[in-house]
């Protein structure tokens, strides 16, 4: 285990402990269980049973200024060991600080930062520092050492080889107007391996293969505004500098043409990344694509909402000849807090598939009791090389108990159909518990 977090983890911990004024803890723990038949085995019957449990964790603990934040989730073999047997991830171990001398928030340790174009779990520091008469003007730093893709603290690279830093300014002096300019630099190098490689004499030696590449540098434009609490508006646009190329820019509307009837559209445009030296990099040239997207939302009293929804993505195409090629997506359907009926069609360039969703779930017993049904269906041809299309019809049922507002008990079952699994059965039982307590507040 990396011994800088440890340290973060107990002085984070300490800290907010002895100035403890609430503690937030949800905890929940899931066992979910299948059969498996090993194809590689000769016989038709070779089946095992395998049952795998799963838990979170949040914690926060506050007092004052000062908190300190944490999300983890294990995951063990109880039947029958799949990989490891044993695995964890910590997602978040942070101390926090907040409006530090009026003017400053802080994170220190294993942290998601989301900040423009710069997007990622790091292991560092996080500073936002605020001005003006009201805050209108913000500036966010960070940087540190990039998080292994587990989230454990296995195999770390040299930071000179792993890490991010960047940059948001944002500016609020405008009502309902957020503006931001945003700077990232990111370096990621895959690991070296050993490797027989034959010399120009054909002679074969053990050698150790490196790679490197330079750092990527990314630069972001965002805003977000809403007029008279009806109408949004959003949009970004996103650089690489390094490769020098436009490779993000979307921009998305909702308007409300009445107080029940809303409208919609978006558009993207998308160069995939691709890191330097990876498996990926030896395609060469990537190409871009276009989305396009429109759609109405009408609202009844009784709280149900009809939609529907056009989009068309736009593909690069190597053949002169045609040029783009196109898919469309067409999305309808109904949706109430009770039940829900979804439709959605695919045509184009991707496949065509043809998808059914619903839904349905409510209370057994008021607070204590409730239900939950799904089922889908889909049938659809991923390409001209198929002739017929195929089917796939997917369903759970599960209830949840509660006996006490802070305990609950989760019971699902799941089955698939398709033309790999002929039936496929699966359960899932959980156990949840929510603590909150304020430590600051006097009854009475």
């Amino acid at each position: 285990m990396n011994l800088k977090l440890i340290i973060v983890f107990a002085a984070g911990f300490f800290v907010a402990s002895t100035m403890a004024q609430s503690v937030n803890l949800r905890f929940n723990t899931y066992v979910y269980g299948w059969q498996r038949i090993d194809s590689l085995s000769d016989e038709s019957s070779a089946k095992t049973t395998h049952i795998r449990g799963y838990q979170n964790l949040l914690f926060e603990i506050s007092g004052g200024k000062w908190s300190f934040n944490t999300i983890a989730q294990t995951e063990e073999d109880l039947a029958n060991k799949v990989g490891d047997g044993f695995n964890y991830r910590l997602y978040n171990a942070y101390i926090r600080g907040s409006n530090l001398f009026n003017m400053l928030d802080l994170k220190l340790g294993r942290q998601f930062v989301y900040a423009g174009v710069g997007k990622g779990t790091l292991d560092g520091l996080y500073l936002k520092l605020k001005a003006g008469k009201n805050k209108q003007y913000q500036l966010a730093v960070y940087g540190g050492s990039i998080v292994p893709y587990t989230y454990d603290f296995k195999d770390y690279p040299e930071i000179k080889n792993n890490y991010m830093a960047g940059a948001q300014f944002s500016y609020y002096g405008v009502k309902d107007l957020m503006v931001g300019v945003s700077y990232i630099l990111k370096r990621t190098a895959p690991p070296s391996y050993s490797a027989n490689r034959m010399d120009s004499t054909f002679t074969t030696s053990l050698r150790e293969i490196t790679f490197d590449g330079p750092a990527t540098q990314l630069v972001g434009f965002d805003f977000n505004y809403t007029y008279k609490v009806k109408h949004n508006f959003y949009g970004k646009a996103y650089y690489d500098i390094t490769q020098k190329k436009f490779y993000r820019g979307e921009f998305n509307a909702r308007l409300t043409v009445m107080d029940n009837l809303r409208f919609s559209a978006g558009y993207i445009y998308s160069r995939p990344q691709l890191s330097f030296n990876s498996i990926f990099w030896v395609f060469g040239q990537t190409k871009q694509n276009q989305e396009i997207e429109g759609g109405l939302d009408y609202t009844i009293k009784n709280g149900m909402n009809f939609y529907g929804r056009v989009g068309v993505a736009l593909f690069e195409s190597d053949d002169a000849a045609t040029g783009k090629n196109n898919s469309i997506k067409i999305q309808a359907g109904m949706v109430h807090p009770m039940y829900g009926l979804s439709f959605v069609r695919y045509m184009g360039y991707t496949g065509e598939s043809d998808g059914v969703f619903g839904y349905y779930q409510r209370q057994l017993m008021k607070d204590k009791l409730s239900t939950s049904l799904s089922l889908s269906y889909s049938r659809y041809k991923l390409g001209d090389y198929e002739t017929d299309k195929v089917n796939s019809l997917a369903g759970a049922l599960g209830f949840t108990f509660r006996p006490t507002p802070q305990f609950s008990i989760d019971a699902q079952g799941q089955m698939l159909v398709n033309r790999i699994y002929k039936t496929d059965v699966r359960f899932l039982v959980g156990f949840n518990y929510w603590l909150f307590k304020n430590f600051s507040r006097r009854d009475g």
